[in-house]
């Protein structure tokens, strides 16, 4: 699996959306009489293997299913798009490090950590082959440049949070209080060293610590904002990985070619083609034997593609999750801080507990979603088995409850319509906003719609139709006005800890709740007593139950898994989960067996 930083998650989260959902399963999760769930069936297959030798200078060729075009923004600091950011892990501008069993950072990888908690420190060391693609050698000065970027007060993407507010020194800089981060110091070439205020559970994962260098001896004199436009991120990105973008057809190509000073040797396909391709298109091409490898497909095709004879599904357990999420306030950007608005519309969470009871979850996912997604009744997604509870409580499916508890909450329907109206008498109108995806989401969305007015609910489309991924995220981050609830999807990356979406001080907190119960519970799951693998899975648990069962601020609905059409000319692909002291199937390992991939004739 890739690693990932849990702050890539806007980037990633429209692809669970966009992707609708898991692999194949023999049951569906239901919600029984006695409310546990049953287990969904799903087996990984995370490998795929063909016979024949392997040819020299192939060209794999790489599908990511979009229906918008990729923003072609190439810097850790500043990608978001998913398409962006996918593109980045595919020739190696991602992964610096990579994990271990329970995705903490392991050390195969071009970097590895060693861990100080009593000094509350972490050093990084980098590999001593690690070079940028133009021949400058990976520096501490590449790390040390990423904290000057996001800290900076010209800095407006979303990297800067609550993880790298807990390193010494970052606040101060921030404020324009010092020139410099204390707490980030180079010891020499290969060395960074790294303090934080307090040294929690989380660090293990990465909290505060870059997941990928930022080349410093381009960015360096490049003002903080002009980066994000720059032709050093738009049109000629470096890369210390396998390969380097050479070529860009904006919005839609990008071509890749070896980078010869990679740090683990040659690749053994030294180029690259990824293209951006609709999911009304992507089954016919890849019959056709257009792509060697569609990166990741929706539930809605996976009968299709398991029924091409030139090629294979790899698939896996995926961390994220798509949910519900209630709109409750605003992100002050000035103070850097989630405001709760007490008077909201979605305010009263029995409101929001009946809307989270008509919420049917065996329907959504045995007959929209082709039972090819997991159940989710918790934040955490079956991947990091050490905390996922299978057994978990979270809000049943339970219409008559529903109504019952809006009846008890005050709204009641005062003129016979079968509308609920609010708890003054009012036109009660909620907005619902969600994006746009493949052939299950439109269904989805008007099911939940359904359900809602089967409880006396009113709940409209925000913009009245599903919202292209883009401005989707646009709107949300803006705190439009227009949006009650939404359907969004979070990829936690490869760290369970999910302050960065919930947290006080993170912009990805959509749905701008915060409160002092809450910050205890986010701490608690930092703190260092996680070593013990039951107290960690108690903390999980206690936080699970305070945002859905006790306040319903986010409504988990199905957890995804990762699936990927491999064709029958790729001698190897592996999505494996990480092993111990291994390191990982690269990108760069991929080899190919014939001059052109397959065609299903």
């Amino acid at each position: 699996m890739k690693k990932a930083s849990k702050l890539t998650a806007l980037a990633l989260a429209g692809l669970m959306i966009l992707s609708g959902c898991g692999a194949k399963s023999g049951k569906d999760g239901k919600d029984g009489k006695d409310g546990k769930k049953e287990e969904t069936g799903f087996k990984p297959n995370p490998v795929v293997e063909n016979e024949g030798n392997a040819i020299e200078n192939g060209t794999l060729k790489i599908g990511i299913i979009g229906e918008s075009p990729f923003k072609g923004v190439f810097h850790e600091a500043f990608a978001q798009d998913n398409f962006d950011m996918t593109i980045m892990n595919w020739v190696g501008m991602g992964g610096f490090f990579d994990s271990d069993p329970d995705y903490k950072n392991g050390n195969t990888g071009q970097g590895k950590i060693e861990f100080k908690p009593k000094e509350k420190k972490a050093i990084i060391t980098i590999h001593e082959k690690a070079t940028w693609s133009d021949g400058v050698p990976v520096t501490a000065k590449d790390f040390l440049r990423y904290y000057l970027i996001i800290g900076h007060k010209d800095y407006e993407g979303v990297r800067f949070g609550t993880d790298y507010l807990n390193v010494v020194g970052m606040k101060e800089y921030h404020d324009g209080k010092a020139k410099d981060v204390s707490g980030v110091k180079i010891i020499d070439d290969k060395h960074l060293e790294i303090t934080f205020k307090e040294f929690d559970h989380s660090i293990y994962w990465g909290k505060g610590i870059p997941y990928n260098p930022v080349p410093d001896h381009v960015y360096k004199d490049i003002p903080i904002k002009e980066q994000e436009s720059h032709e050093a991120t738009r049109k000629h990105p470096l890369s210390c990985g396998s390969h380097v973008i050479k070529e860009i057809v904006p919005g839609q190509q990008v071509v890749a070619e070896a980078n010869p000073y990679y740090a683990f040797g040659k690749p053994k396909t030294p180029r690259m083609e990824i293209k951006i391709v609709p999911s009304s298109q992507v089954v016919a091409a890849s019959k056709s034997g257009e792509y060697d490898i569609i990166d990741s497909f929706s539930s809605d095709l996976y009968e299709k593609f398991a029924a091409l004879k030139n090629g294979k599904i790899a698939s896996n357990y995926y961390g994220g999750y798509n949910y519900l999420g209630f709109k409750l306030g605003k992100y002050d950007k000035d103070k850097g801080e989630v405001v709760t608005n007490p008077d909201a519309k979605m305010a009263d969470k029995n409101l929001r507990k009946a809307m989270a009871m008509a919420v049917d979850r065996d329907t959504i996912n045995k007959k929209l979603q082709k039972g090819l997604s997991i159940p989710l009744y918790q934040i955490i997604p079956p991947m990091f088995s050490t905390i996922y509870d299978k057994d978990y409580q979270g809000i049943k499916y339970n219409l008559e409850e529903a109504k019952k508890l809006l009846d008890e909450a005050g709204y009641k329907d005062t003129n016979g319509d079968g509308i609920r109206e609010d708890k003054n008498g009012k036109p009660l109108k909620i907005k619902f906003a969600a994006m746009q995806g493949g052939a299950t989401q439109e269904p989805t969305v008007s099911f939940l719609i359904q359900q809602w007015k089967a409880i006396g609910l009113d709940v409209e489309l925000t913009t009245g139709r599903l919202i292209e991924f883009n401005s989707f995220y646009e709107k949300l981050g803006a705190d439009d006005p227009e949006i009650d609830v939404y359907m969004g999807g979070w990829s936690t990356g490869s760290n369970p800890d999910p302050s960065g979406f919930y947290g006080k001080h993170e912009s990805f907190n959509f749905q701008r709740f915060t409160s002092p119960e809450l910050d205890k519970l986010l701490a608690n799951i930092v703190s260092l007593d996680n070593t013990d693998p039951e107290v960690r899975k108690k903390h999980y648990a206690e936080l699970s139950k305070y945002l859905i069962n006790d306040e319903a601020i986010v409504v988990p609905v199905f957890s995804s898994t990762t699936k990927a059409f491999v064709n029958n000319r790729v001698k190897k692909y592996d999505i494996s989960s990480p092993q111990e002291g291994k390191a990982p199937f690269r990108n760069s390992d991929i080899e190919l067996t014939k001059d052109a991939p397959e065609v299903d004739k």
